[in-house]
């Protein structure tokens, strides 16, 4: 049965469209016509459904480029520790503490370095307790702090030697302060959570992110950090409901340690994983691998060609050699390759990687590599990645006011500093891109991350006053523009994914996956913006009403 939209403002998200269209058709799970109110109630015939959008905005159903599916739903549940100094981190732990003493673990989230009022430690956490294990992640998910129950739980003492790309930080004495960088974090503090936490847990998790993400108009996610686990409560889920209530494309975790052989052995299988899951399409697949290969500025552990300027010059997690023989046999099995490389040197050995991948395998026009976040970047290397075609996948909530600071502070004066999250050069080179919220990383909603000239209100604390600082400003000229943006949550989402034909716009013969909103962004300006997250009415999956908001 035809369904007709009409007198509303519906941007279709097509390169070179920005007209509001009036109204739009959908048939069954497709979209049928975009266009004017008269052409439409024609295309749609008399039987047609008819809802008057009363000139509401309706956008392509967004799709997040880089979430972390579980965890976020997990992290709706745990301590907010956003902006708290340590002081007003134990307060709150010891709140829930007392409340279950007997709990068998507690989970707080988001700290950030500069608000702890002092250097991680343990000792704040046991003071207030002293028995049951504390994990309190950073606001990157590359670093958590855990106090001594914890660490005695994962069985790590002062001897443990720190993992390949990573760091049990400690204290001049050599003891453990509980602080544990990049791979002692992916490699002992995941893996033991996710062992303690049950499917019921992890399937309750997915649940609340699936709401969430639906009331914020999306309608697909690319999942950035697949485990075993995470699998598990996918497919959990998919067993009770039949399938998924949004699109999941999924990329494989790449776990660095081990010989050439045993990482290859990770590719083939992440390979018959991917064939293995193709009977779930197109609700879950996996798509491709997903490789670490550095840090992040906030810990002065992303890959830099020049030193930090307290003189830190971290190696990266992933050696080039290491990371070429795994990209090279991924791209041969048709998988795709997402490389976390925040860092210049990191983007630069990525881009080394893809090379050598085409050289050893050929032309392969479906080839849809990516490198996520590239906060530090140079201008060379944006131009290398557009012309191998390779996606940049970016996260502007990673240039809030709230993050900046603490970024800016690790890179000091550096001239680096001038060409932070320079979003605008990928949009002038004309590169593929794709935005996302890296939630948890990122509040729970997709829009407020969508930045626009002129604008530095904070998105992850709207009560923050616009930032006066010179260097936040100056980062104005990398903004990006309102419908190019939304494109980069929807077409550009797609064509990484390889779904172009299929999602991403608003155009006869794809998938009828849009979200109506309640504000006009492209009629009343920025300001709208943080209020678009709340102001999502309806999200459409398939042709079909998958949220509504509550009245």
């Amino acid at each position: 049965m035809p369904r007709l939209f009409k007198n509303g403002r519906i941007f279709t998200s097509v390169e070179g469209d920005s007209t509001l269209h009036d109204a739009l058709v959908t048939d069954g799970d497709k979209v049928v016509f975009v266009g004017p109110n008269a052409e439409a109630e024609a295309k749609a015939g008399a039987n047609a459904t008819v809802t008057d959008l009363g000139g509401a905005v309706v956008l392509p159903g967004l799709i997040d480029g880089h979430i972390h599916t579980v965890q976020f739903g997990s992290a709706l549940s745990k301590i907010e520790c956003l902006g708290l100094s340590a002081d007003e981190i134990a307060a709150a732990v010891k709140k829930v503490y007392d409340a279950d003493p007997k709990a068998k673990m507690i989970h707080g989230k988001s700290f950030l370095y500069d608000a702890l009022g002092q250097p991680p430690h343990r000792k704040f956490l046991d003071a207030v307790v002293p028995d049951v294990p504390v994990f309190i992640a950073s606001m990157d998910l590359h670093a958590t702090l855990l106090n001594t129950a914890a660490i005695n739980a994962l069985g790590v003492t002062k001897d443990t030697p720190n993992p390949k790309g990573g760091e049990f930080v400690r204290d001049a004495d050599g003891e453990l302060t509980g602080h544990f960088l990049e791979t002692a974090n992916f490699e002992h503090v995941w893996p033991w959570v996710a062992k303690n936490t049950s499917l019921e847990d992890r399937v309750s998790a997915l649940d609340d992110a699936f709401e969430n993400m639906l009331a914020s108009g999306l309608t697909g996610g690319i999942e950035m950090a697949l485990m075993p686990e995470d699998l598990e409560a996918f497919e959990e889920y998919i067993k009770r409901h039949g399938k998924l209530p949004v699109r999941i494309s999924a990329h494989w975790f790449m776990r660095p340690e081990g010989t050439d052989e045993s990482r290859a052995e990770q590719v083939r299988e992440a390979a018959r994983q991917r064939d293995r899951c193709a009977k779930y399409d197109p609700w879950f697949r996996v798509v491709g691998i997903k490789i670490i290969s550095d840090g992040v500025v906030d810990s002065c552990t992303a890959f830099l060609k020049e030193p930090y300027p307290n003189g830190e010059n971290p190696d990266p997690i992933w050696p080039g050699a290491e990371l070429t023989k795994v990209v090279v046999l991924a791209d041969e099995l048709d998988l795709q390759v997402a490389v976390h490389a925040l860092g210049d040197a990191a983007s630069e050995q990525a881009l080394d990687s893809f090379e050598a991948a085409i050289a050893a395998n050929g032309d392969k026009p479906n080839r849809r590599h990516r490198i996520e976040h590239l906060e530090v970047v140079t201008e060379e290397s944006v131009k290398r990645l557009t012309a191998l075609g390779v996606t940049a996948s970016l996260q502007p909530v990673h240039a809030d006011p709230l993050y900046a600071k603490n970024w800016w502070e690790q890179l000091g004066s550096d001239a680096r500093c001038d060409r932070a999250f320079p979003w605008s050069e990928f949009v002038e080179a004309g590169s593929k891109v794709a935005f996302g919220s890296d939630a948890p990383v990122a509040p729970h909603h997709a829009l407020p991350n969508i930045y626009t000239a002129g604008t530095r209100q904070s998105s992850v604390d709207p009560s923050m006053k616009p930032s006066t600082d010179p260097r936040i400003q100056a980062l104005d000229k990398f903004c990006v523009a309102l419908d190019q943006s939304i494109r980069y949550y929807t077409s550009g989402c797609a064509q990484s994914i390889r779904a172009q034909d299929e999602v991403g716009t608003l155009e006869p013969g794809k998938q009828a996956d849009f979200c109506v909103l309640n504000v006009d962004p492209f009629k009343n300006g920025v300001e709208t913006l943080r209020e678009a997250q709340t102001a999502v009415t309806e999200t459409w999956v398939a042709g079909e009403q998958a949220w509504k908001a509550k009245k």
